[in-house]
């Protein structure tokens, strides 16, 4: 008798704690957050031991921007930077990018044109975004490009990668037509748990 007093003493324990154990389980995650932990940079359009340096600021939002210090390019010739960005993620979760803005200020005459080719891709994988895009003037002003991955791709879960951006930008006609590459901004990142 006193035996099965303490099974059913143990068992209606075990039942009151089920909700509990089911609200732990259901409780938030922890919000995932990208860190930014390094960036190097190479090319004609960002050159070592210049004053202005390629710089790199993690935004409220989530966001990244990268800035470029002096990534000017006149008619008749053309600028590539290579940028190296070092994240990390929060463990136990991954992320892709959605997007990529890039914002110049182009000075064009009437017969002039500027391009933006952008690639961007995590090390050790394909190409993510490819775009180029192209502007002709008369035009003194920001210019703006977006480019969207054409299919999504997933940081590997528990692994510290670099995320490559390239950029090439043009300028055709006289030496009075110019482009300076100001900012390229990665959207927000969306998550989802590994």
């Amino acid at each position: 008798m006193r035996r099965s007093r303490i099974l059913v003493a143990v068992a209606v324990g075990i039942s009151l704690l089920t909700p509990f154990a089911a609200m732990a389980a259901s409780a938030p995650k922890e919000r995932p957050e990208l860190m930014f932990k390094g960036l190097t940079a190479i090319g004609s359009g960002c050159p070592g031991g210049t004053a202005r340096p390629v710089m790199a600021e993690m935004q409220p939002t989530g966001a990244l921007t990268v800035e470029y210090g002096n990534f000017v390019v006149s008619g008749g010739d053309y600028r590539t930077c290579t940028v190296a960005v070092s994240l990390a993620a929060t463990p136990g979760w991954t992320y892709l990018i959605p997007s990529l803005e890039n914002r110049a200020w182009v000075e064009l005459d009437a017969g002039g044109t500027a391009r933006i080719a952008t690639a961007m891709w995590l090390t050790g994988f394909p190409w993510t975004m490819k775009d180029d895009k192209r502007i002709a003037g008369p035009l003194n002003n920001y210019w703006g490009t977006n480019a969207a991955p054409e299919q999504p791709m997933w940081a590997p879960c528990g692994e510290s990668l670099n995320l490559v951006i390239a950029e090439t930008v043009r300028v055709a006609a006289t030496s009075s037509n110019t482009a300076n590459l100001v900012t390229t901004t990665l959207a927000a990142p969306t998550w989802r748990q590994c």
